[in-house]
């Protein structure tokens, strides 16, 4: 009997498990459950804790996922308003947020996101055909229309997804966007073009700054020099009329003239200790000759100076 007691002891709590299991249940976080009694639904739980229930098949629990999921859709080819073909991939992010309509309505979280991409795709396809082709493909980024259009998707998806399936789309974005191969090329020459076109404009505003720049250093250049030539206009006037003033005191004495020209001459070949061998009646070294002294005297009497 002593042996019995250890088996008799498992048995009850396996039996006492048992029924725990089947009349208690628990509701982690981040879940949501709907309890229903033979198929009819009785009480929605959105808060974590253990909660009683009779046993099936008289209740049932159905617990969800209400935490944010996200849904990525497949690329689909849609069109703009000036009808051109994007072929574009969305994502959205949603969780249930009416667990009784999401329950009647769809039943499972795959159901549930095969419901919202089509729901996605119809909206989509209305508010890219409202837009243009520029405002998803462009060279200048401020163009761009992403966010506008991914808003007005969301504002579009929200309240129906509430309304038919309980669920609560949080967001939508444009997870990639390509180009038909048969329209890639025409696309990549006219985005050519329109660089070539900046390019255009760059080069004639650099080449007006050019011209600008070089007629304004041409003018400075102009001015310059004339500033130059009026200084050394005075300069010569200024050597002429001392050049005058001397030529008028050798006029009266041309003597002294002869003489310190030849002085001047005997200075420029002896000056880097040249050795010279002349006769004294070659000019200028006719001035050692004796009678060179009579013109050497009248230097200090006449009072010019050396032009």
């Amino acid at each position: 009997m002593k042996k019995r007691i250890p088996i008799l002891a498992l048995g009850f709590l396996a039996v006492l498990a048992f029924v725990l299991l089947q009349t208690l249940h628990i509701v982690r976080v981040g879940e949501a459950a709907v309890v229903t009694t033979f198929g009819r639904p009785v009480s929605v739980i959105q808060a974590p804790g253990l909660y009683a229930r009779w046993p099936w098949p008289v209740q049932r629990v159905h617990a969800m996922d209400a935490r944010i999921q996200c849904m990525e859709g497949a690329f689909e080819e849609t069109y703009t308003m000036d009808h051109r073909n994007l072929v574009v991939m969305a994502y959205a992010g949603w969780r249930v947020k009416d667990p009784l309509k999401f329950l009647q309505s769809v039943g499972s979280a795959q159901q549930a996101e095969q419901n919202l991409e089509g729901l996605i795709r119809h909206y989509k396809n209305g508010v890219f055909g409202r837009h243009v082709f520029s405002d998803f493909v462009n060279t200048n980024r401020a163009a761009l229309r992403f966010e506008a259009v991914e808003r007005e998707i969301l504002d579009s998806v929200r309240p129906e997804a509430e309304a038919r399936y309980g669920m609560e789309v949080v967001l939508v974005g444009i997870r990639k966007i390509a180009l038909p191969e048969s329209i890639t090329a025409n696309v990549f020459e006219r985005m050519k073009s329109e660089r070539k076109v900046i390019e255009d404009r760059i080069l004639s505003e650099g080449e007006a700054d050019a011209i600008r720049i070089r007629a304004e250093a041409g003018r400075r250049r102009d001015e310059l020099l004339a500033r130059a030539e009026a200084r050394a206009k005075g300069i010569r006037a200024e050597g002429d009329a001392e050049a005058a003033r001397q030529y008028a005191v050798f006029e009266k004495n041309p003597e002294l003239a002869i003489f310190l020209r030849k002085l001047d001459a005997m200075e420029e070949i002896l000056k880097d200790k040249a050795v010279v061998v002349l006769g004294e009646e070659n000019a200028p070294f006719d001035l050692f000759r004796a009678g060179a002294g009579a013109a050497t005297n009248q230097a200090p009497a006449a009072g010019a100076k050396t032009p």
